[in-house]
């Protein structure tokens, strides 16, 4: 392998670290500081709620986003939605955003239309499964909201599952 070849895999590689790390920093940055909001659990196959280590997740704010009419009757597979929260912090859908302004108390969420693991298309917030340690299915069925940190843009993280009452699980 010649040295010119060797530099370009270094820089190859570099790069790629880079990109990594930006990646990282941003998403970081987002658990610092975005907003928490909380996405009221919809039902899901109930055979396929808990397998294994993770739970199936569907939120409300998904069905409502595909209810609404759309452009050619097809919502668009990326997409984003205006929410507003409540005192508790729990969102509702408000409308499908268009790139008009937002009124007070408004804030963006990003959404991806995607194939649901139980056929379909499902509506998606940042993720369709929440990952925990082996044994504590029991303590996770009592999930009622997903606690989310939503960034201006409305990119938005999971970061835990709340019950009925907003506790933490």
């Amino acid at each position: 392998m010649s040295v010119r070849t060797k530099g370009w895999i270094l820089i190859a590689w570099a790069l790629t670290l880079g990109l990594a790390a930006a990646g990282i920093a941003g998403k970081e940055r987002l658990l610092a500081r975005g907003d928490t909001v909380l996405l009221k659990l919809a039902p899901v196959d109930p055979r396929s709620l808990m397998q294994g280590d993770y739970m199936a997740l569907n939120f409300e704010i998904g069905n409502q986003i595909r209810g609404t009419p759309m452009q050619d009757n097809r919502p668009p597979r990326d997409g984003v939605a205006v929410i507003r929260r409540d005192a508790q912090g729990v969102a509702s859908f408000v409308r499908v955003h268009h790139g008009e302004a937002l009124a007070a108390g408004e804030q963006l969420l990003r959404y991806q239309i995607a194939r649901s693991r139980w056929g379909g298309t499902q509506v998606q917030v940042s993720t369709d499964a929440y990952f925990f340690q082996e044994g504590q299915g029991k303590r996770f069925a009592q999930a009622e909201y997903g606690e989310f940190r939503v960034g201006a843009d409305g990119q938005a993280l999971l970061v835990g599952l709340r019950g009925k009452g907003m506790e933490r699980l």
